[in-house]
């Protein structure tokens, strides 16, 4: 979860009044500040992401009626995807190589890519 907590906290940088709804595997997540602030004001309950960092959510198949009460309320959310492909993407991604114009170095690279992808 480290990455997810380095992403929170670039974002927060960047723009510290937003809203920041990670998609975490089968969930959506608020962490840190942001879901001490959402639980106060909604009925999602803080639970531990680590020793340190608190986290609250709901499954992904909630999304819309969640983003409706967000809207209701005024927040100022931004829902931030998993970059990760599924098995449909990476297929998709291999039937568009053309392998008679494609350099080794550029296989390496692409096989790279996708394992990089696949391990986030």
């Amino acid at each position: 979860m480290s990455k997810l907590y380095n992403k929170y906290l670039e974002l927060k940088k960047e723009n510290n009044s937003k809203m920041y709804l990670f998609e975490s595997g089968k969930f959506y997540i608020f962490i840190d500040e942001d879901a001490k602030n959402i639980s106060k004001i909604t009925t999602l309950k803080l639970t531990n992401l680590t020793n340190d960092i608190v986290k609250c959510g709901f499954p992904c198949n909630s999304l819309s009626k969640y983003l409706e009460i967000f809207n209701n309320l005024n927040l100022d959310i931004k829902l931030i995807n998993s970059d990760k492909l599924d098995i449909k993407d990476i297929i998709k991604k291999i039937k568009n190589i053309d392998i008679n114009k494609i350099t080794p170095i550029d296989s390496i690279n692409i096989l790279k890519d996708l394992k990089d992808q696949i391990n986030e």
